[in-house]
């Protein structure tokens, strides 16, 4: 964007203050409280205040920025900074990247200029007309890798099959537990690589699992507590157990990645089952609710999805069909349609 200055607002106490600066833009700061699910509550009159205070200080900001549009994300510091740049004239976009919104994004909804939604199923809870399914944007490498490249990194062969299981930035317990569990089994698949990210606070436990794995077959199952090349993963995997996350999904299909989707049980409104159930009905995922996953429940999905090279190649050509590998760049150029900028870079 042509002359673009770019601010990120944020609260005091958010991972935003470690993250932003390292990308070098500005971090403006506001102070923000959930509310409590009881709203008739002694909690309710704190984070009332809190909110009119981070309002006040956001008001304070945008009146020597007179930002020219405000987009936010969900979360309580988005309110701070919405009603604020509603107040001194700013456009006000929204952006719901999960398939049902929450109480946050519903309340801004009223006040916001246009709503872009990760999902088509989250169009239907905004005023009509109002709301435009773009997908969730995406890092560019998950775009720019291929197969081809990510497998030749990871030195898989062509006869290698690679299952990648992921929880999230911080794991997934559950998810890591039935893995486990189901090792033995998965491990008799001779040509079976299990990529685990396991998050860093079991890493230890997946090192120690590893090692009592019989040698032979041991190198065959790679955890690892942390990765930075997710665009590597997903490109290189046959097949994915993952959370049902708005960002890891989006990611997954844009890499046409078959998933096996296992949502988060205590995602509030359950819209993490809403998400998979989306994918589910575009035919690039199966889901297996938390409740019911174990070692048994994986290894039978897994290999049935392994042993159906059919149903693999219908899956990635769906999650293809699905993906919205240029959301970023669809919410970009409607956000200069509203500030009626005719070009851009």
């Amino acid at each position: 964007m042509p002359e673009a200055e770019i601010f990120f607002v944020g609260a005091y106490q958010g991972l935003e203050q470690k993250i932003i600066p390292n990308f070098r833009y500005q971090l403006l700061t506001v102070s923000s409280r959930p509310f409590p699910r009881r709203l008739l509550s002694p909690e309710t009159l704190l984070a009332s205040s809190t909110m009119l205070y981070g309002i006040l200080q956001a008001l304070n900001q945008f009146r020597k920025l007179r930002p020219n549009v405000v987009i936010g994300t969900g979360g309580y510091a988005s309110v701070c900074a919405l009603i604020a740049g509603k107040i001194v004239g700013s456009k006000v976009v929204l952006f719901e990247a999960n398939s049902i919104p929450g109480r946050t994004n519903k309340f801004l909804a009223k006040i916001s200029d246009w709503i872009a939604t990760g999902f088509p199923e989250a169009v239907n809870f905004f005023p009509k007309g109002k709301a435009q399914h773009t997908g969730v944007p995406i890092r560019t490498d998950v775009r720019n890798m291929d197969r081809t490249t990510a497998r030749r990194i990871l030195a898989l062969t062509e006869n290698e099959k690679c299952l990648l299981v992921f929880g999230g930035s911080r794991g997934a317990r559950s998810i890591n537990e039935a893995l486990w569990d189901a090792l033995p089994r998965l491990l008799l698949r001779p040509n079976l690589v299990i990529v685990h990210i396991c998050g860093s606070q079991w890493e230890r436990d997946a090192k120690r699992i590893q090692q009592a794995i019989p040698e032979k077959v041991r190198e065959r199952y790679q955890p690892f507590g942390y990765r930075e090349d997710m665009p590597v993963l997903l490109h290189s995997c046959d097949l994915s157990v993952s959370r049902a996350g708005a960002s890891s999904i989006a990611e997954l299909l844009v890499a046409g990645v078959p998933s096996i989707l296992v949502p988060y049980p205590f995602a509030i409104y359950d819209h993490q089952r809403f998400n998979a159930l989306s994918v589910v009905r575009g035919g690039a995922a199966k889901m297996v609710l938390n409740a019911d996953l174990s070692g048994e429940r994986i290894e039978r999905e897994v290999s049935q999805l392994l042993d159906e090279p059919e149903t693999l190649n219908r899956m990635r050509q769906a999650a293809l069909n699905i993906a919205k590998p240029f959301a970023a760049e669809e919410i970009v150029k409607k956000i200069l349609s509203l500030l009626r900028v005719t070009h851009w870079m």
